[in-house]
């Protein structure tokens, strides 16, 4: 770092000098899950004059980075997942340098060619100063107990926001992400199925190990628990919770995106694979439907009904709130308001709240 930073002008320099030598580590982690509406959350959460957040939304230092050694030559021309996405990213930030500015710039340094350590993980945050800071990497949900055993020495008083959705439009919306490059149309039935078949599909979708493994660490107080249906029924009274649950103004409407993110524009999906899905994760949505209730009971709900009694559709609409399931379930259920009517309210919230609601 030494020597990159004598090639580098002095006015940048100015602005990288502060960050070295400052140990400033999170005061929250965005841990998932993947698919879920980490996205929106990120980039809204920036918004926030009392929130600074990296510009690279996943930092992927537990999972991949930490007590990793690399060198120049594997990042420029490695093979692992890491290398390949350390790529995507510089190329990705070569095309706004006219945009940025020097301190930007030298947070860049810092992060693309900085050696890997605690140290150096906390120096990306010094930038944030006296705000709140926090990172967002998804596959932080599937850490093994040993890791964040680490999370827990280096930062014990950070809290952690988990996001949940319908695991059957969990793993669909993540197998749409792994066929991003090609017309959906040529993907076949056993292609999808060897998507959610996957260790990696089915760890992302298993919230309750997750909250498992972190709560052996970290106490209830310190997780907030989201659910993607309140991102789209209630996006400002959740961020609102959300940051009073961070400690930062909660009055005002920070908000930037006010539409929902997906990795593709798809409104339905095949029911046939729905269903199976839905019997894949019938004992999932069971067990939070146990612990949460809320709208982890019309996951259950849904799940049971495309595996005994599904829609004679070939096709389903996706997110399936949108779909007659949804109807189905609010006229089983006869809950009221129907969400999205103002006297209705979020179910996401730090988990004590939300485990009260069962």
């Amino acid at each position: 770092m030494r020597n990159v930073a004598r090639r580098v002008p002095d006015g940048v320099k100015d602005y990288l000098r502060p960050l070295v030598g400052k140990k400033k580590f999170p005061d929250f982690l965005i841990i998932g899950a993947q698919k879920a509406g980490t996205t929106w959350l990120h980039r809204n959460l920036q918004a926030h004059p009392q929130i600074w957040m990296p510009k690279e939304k996943e930092l992927h230092y537990f999972d991949e980075k930490m007590g990793t050694k690399t060198s120049l030559r594997s990042k420029l021309w490695g093979k692992r997942a890491m290398d390949e996405r350390w790529r995507r990213q510089i190329r990705r930030q070569v095309g706004r340098y006219s945009q940025l500015s020097p301190l930007d710039i030298a947070w860049d340094l810092r992060y693309f060619l900085g050696s890997w350590s605690d140290d150096w993980y906390a120096s990306l945050f010094a930038q944030g100063g006296a705000r709140t800071v926090g990172e967002t990497t998804p596959d932080y949900s599937v850490l093994g107990r040993k890791q964040i055993s680490h999370v827990r020495e280096i930062m014990p008083e950070a809290k952690l926001i988990f996001l949940m959705r319908n695991p059957v439009e969990r793993a669909w919306s993540q197998s749409l992400m792994d066929v991003r490059l090609r017309n959906i149309e040529e993907v076949t039935d056993e292609e999808f199925q060897r998507h959610f078949e996957s260790k990696r599909s089915r760890m992302f979708t298993d919230y309750i190990r997750t909250l498992e493994n972190w709560g052996a660490f970290f106490p209830e107080k310190q997780f907030f628990v989201g659910f993607l249906e309140d991102i789209h029924f209630y996006p400002n009274r959740l961020l609102a919770r959300l940051y009073r649950f961070l400690g930062v103004d909660p009055s005002a409407d920070y908000r930037v995106i006010r539409r929902k993110i997906h990795s593709r524009d798809v409104e339905t999906m095949p029911t046939r694979l729905a269903a199976g899905l839905g019997e894949t994760y019938l004992k999932d949505a069971r067990a939070l439907e146990e612990r949460f209730g809320g709208y982890a009971s019309f996951w259950r709900y849904s799940a049971e009904r495309l595996v005994e009694d599904p829609p004679a559709e070939e096709r389903i609409a996706y997110p399936l709130w949108e779909s007659q399931l949804w109807d189905g379930w609010i006229a089983q259920a006869g809950i009221g308001p129907a969400p999205g009517s103002r006297e209705a309210s979020p179910q996401s919230g730090p988990l004590p709240n939300v485990r009260a609601l069962q």
